[in-house]
């Protein structure tokens, strides 16, 4: 009977071993950018979407973002960010707020001319439950929102230059490490808080060839029972 229930259960376990290796799962995961004195000059690109199987809405919110390192110093980093709101067009819904959790810990300015993000706000005080948000730029009366029209529009962009600056840490030796990056969305039908992308949790090299070994280690054993399996009957 042992020998007729480890031989019945070989195609499902062969089937289980070949979902994990080759179709991973999908998870949250926030994004962390974590940015040193070699990267001045790069650019890290983040992505957010709310589909609409969320928020019950017509249309998924999405927007991208690009945070270019324009220079670093020991107390101070100058990144160049670019908005874009990727929300249809046929669906109003403008992003009022954007906030990043910092460390360590930092004050902001905003620079240059941007037609949409004009206030700042450190500590941040995002809504929708986020913490320790350390930094946070908003269109409309403060962090929490405002007018819908003050904000970026669906189908629409904005650039501008943001200032970081500390005085607990050094940047040249240490780096500083961003992340969170939620979002605020005000649209037609309501108001919406999340924060950046969702990852493909792609398995480590090492997990995959420990798990193959291991798979082949097995496979005499099952191939035995299934020989004796078919000697009894």
């Amino acid at each position: 009977m042992r020998q007729k229930t480890l031989a019945s259960v070989f195609p499902v376990f062969l089937l289980i071993i070949s979902v994990a290796l080759f179709f991973p799962m999908t998870v949250g995961a926030t994004q962390v950018v974590d940015i040193t004195s070699g990267d001045v000059g790069h650019t890290y690109d983040i992505t957010w979407m709310d589909p609409t199987s969320s928020t019950g809405l017509p249309t998924n919110l999405s927007a991208t973002g690009s945070f270019t390192v324009k220079s670093l110093s020991s107390s101070e980093i100058l990144l160049n960010i670019t908005l874009n709101n990727t929300t249809s067009s046929s669906f109003q819904a403008a992003i009022l707020s954007l906030g990043m959790t910092s460390s360590p810990s930092v004050s902001g300015q905003l620079l240059g001319a941007s037609s949409v993000f004009t206030g700042l706000s450190d500590p941040g005080n995002f809504p929708g439950g986020f913490k320790n948000i350390n930094l946070c730029l908003y269109a409309g009366s403060n962090c929490n929102g405002g007018d819908i029209n003050n904000g970026l529009q669906s189908a629409s962009s904005t650039s501008f230059e943001l200032a970081l600056t500390t005085s607990t840490g050094n940047f040249l030796s240490s780096g500083i490490d961003l992340s969170q990056f939620p979002v605020k969305f005000q649209t037609q039908d309501g108001s919406f808080e999340f924060g950046d992308s969702v990852f493909p949790a792609a398995p480590e090299p090492s997990s995959v060839l420990l798990a193959g070994t291991g798979f082949l280690m097995i496979l005499p054993f099952f191939r035995r029972t299934i020989r004796k399996r078919l000697f009894l009957i």
